[in-house]
C-alpha cells in the first residue's frame, strides 16, 4: 500500500506561482484533503468487517471435546462385526452398550455409515430383533445387515458375513475419511491395508483377548473395549469428552 507523507500544518503558497490564490481558500482546501485522506475508505471498512466475521465464525468451529478443527468434520464409517463382540465366554461379565460405543466413536466426526452385521437363524420363530445376534444392536443407531447361518453336516456353522462387510466397506470407500472396524478378526487385514493405501484412517475396536496381532498392527489405532468401562452395559453415563483409554496407535 502506498504510504502518504503527512501534510504540513503550515503551508505557505509560492508567491512566484502564476495566479494568486486566496490564503484562506487554500487552507480550506488543504483541510478537506486531510479529512479525505484520514477517513476510512469503503473497501477498507468492508475488509475489516469481513475479517471480524471470519474470526467469529472460526471461534465457533470446535469439536465437542474442545479441540479446534477449523474445517468440515471427517466422514466416519462404522462397521460392526456383531458376533465377534457378542459371542463371548459365559465367564466374561462384560457386555457392550453398542449405543454408547457408537456415540464414543463418532465424537467430533460426521457418521455417514453405521452398519451392524448379524448372523441369524432362518428357522427362528420369533421376531428378528429377538435373535441373539440382533438384540444387542437393535434400535441402537445401526443399519442391521443379516445373513442366515449355514449348518453343515459336521455341525459347523458359518454365515460369511465378514465377506459381506468387506464388500460394503470397499463400495463405500470414496465416501469416508475414517473407518471404525469393530472386530478383532485377522481376516480383515487385507481390507485394512487396502483402505490405508487409499488414504483412509482405520481404527479397530475389540477386546484385548480377542484381537489378532496382525490386525492390531495393520490399523492406525486399536482400542481395547475391555478398558473402555464407560461403554459397558450398566456403566453410568460418561462425561462429555472423548476418552482415550485403551488406545494404542500403530502409526499413521
Amino acid at each position: 500500500m502506498k504510504r502518504l507523507s503527512p501534510i504540513p500544518e503550515d503551508f505557505a503558497p509560492d508567491p512566484d506561482a502564476k495566479g494568486q490564490v486566496a490564503e484562506d481558500d487554500l487552507r480550506a482546501l488543504m483541510d478537506e484533503l486531510k479529512d479525505a485522506v484520514s477517513a476510512p475508505r469503503a473497501a477498507e471498512r468492508d475488509l475489516a468487517a469481513a475479517a471480524k466475521a471470519l474470526s467469529r465464525a472460526a471461534g465457533t468451529l470446535h469439536t465437542s471435546n474442545g479441540a479446534s478443527d477449523y474445517g468440515p468434520k471427517l466422514r466416519l464409517g462404522v462397521f460392526l462385526d456383531t458376533a465377534n463382540l457378542t459371542d463371548r465366554g459365559s465367564d466374561d461379565p462384560i457386555r457392550v452398550d453398542f449405543a454408547k460405543l457408537l456415540t464414543h466413536v463418532s465424537d467430533g466426526r460426521r457418521t455417514v455409515h453405521a452398519r451392524a452385521y448379524c448372523p441369524i437363524y432362518a428357522d427362528f420363530n420369533g421376531r428378528l430383533e429377538h435373535q441373539r445376534s440382533v438384540a444387542p444392536v437393535w434400535d441402537m443407531g445401526y443399519d442391521i445387515v443379516t445373513k442366515p447361518i449355514k449348518v453343515f453336516a459336521d455341525g459347523t456353522r458359518k454365515a460369511d458375513l465378514d465377506l459381506v462387510l468387506v464388500v460394503d466397506v470397499i463400495r463405500r470407500l470414496p465416501t469416508m475419511d475414517v473407518v471404525a472396524l469393530m472386530s478383532g478378526d485377522g481376516d480383515y487385514v487385507p481390507m485394512v491395508e487396502y483402505l490405508r493405501e487409499h488414504g483412509v484412517r482405520v481404527e479397530v475396536y475389540s477386546f484385548a483377548d480377542a484381537i489378532a496381532e496382525e490386525l492390531r498392527l495393520a490399523a492406525n489405532a486399536w482400542h481395547d473395549i475391555s478398558a473402555l468401562t464407560s461403554l459397558h452395559v450398566g456403566a453410568p453415563a460418561a462425561k462429555k469428552g472423548r476418552s482415550r483409554a485403551g488406545a494404542s496407535a500403530a502409526g499413521a
